[in-house]
């Protein structure tokens, strides 16, 4: 059965209501992996927070920070610490060094990643829409701890492969709600 679109159903760890096309089942898998998704996730976790803290650390150490102007897209999205946050711009994101991980999160596609304070961009100027995405993220990172958005991350995406996560969907509408131009087709 298919979570109502009125109905409020709070997702993982107090965050946005769940979307109205996950399923109950779905969210409740999320929530609490069975024992087989909870042994996978274990095995790959390792590899992501490795992956997460290089791409971090490389974003911190060479990224400059948010200007005065895009501070202000970070306090509106909810970022507690705009000063923290670095944007580096790359003209590719790498993929993933992990051939497991490469498969679920297919970075090297992506116009911007998140990983705590840190973002990589591949577009330049960053559009506001792709940087209040990217600072709904960091929100997410300062709220639930980098631990514990990596795993919900995984977790979602090996719930629900090849749709647009929970973790996602709350990035679009409330980075949507800042951006003067939203992204095309959300």
């Amino acid at each position: 059965m298919r979570v109502l679109r009125g109905v409020i159903v709070l997702a993982l760890l107090g965050c946005a209501p769940v979307p109205p096309d996950i399923t109950a089942a779905e969210a409740a898998r999320i929530a609490a992996p069975d024992p087989a998704l909870a042994a996978q996730i274990a095995r790959l976790l390792p590899a992501l927070r490795a992956e997460e803290r290089a791409r971090d650390a490389r974003a911190l150490a060479e990224g400059p920070g948010l200007s005065p102007a895009e501070q202000e897209i970070a306090r509106r999205v909810g970022v507690q610490q705009p000063e923290k946050v670095r944007l580096l711009a790359l003209p590719k994101i790498p993929p993933m060094a992990d051939p497991a991980l490469a498969r679920l999160f297919r970075v090297e596609r992506a116009w911007g990643l998140t990983t705590g304070y840190g973002i990589t961009v591949t577009q330049q100027p960053v559009p506001d829409w792709l940087l209040a995405h990217e600072l709904v993220h960091v929100a997410q990172y300062e709220r639930l701890g980098a631990g514990p958005m990596l795993r919900r991350t995984l977790t979602e995406v090996l719930v629900l492969p090849g749709n647009l996560i929970p973790i996602e969907r709350e990035a679009i509408a409330r980075g949507n709600t800042v951006a003067t131009s939203p992204a095309y087709g959300y």
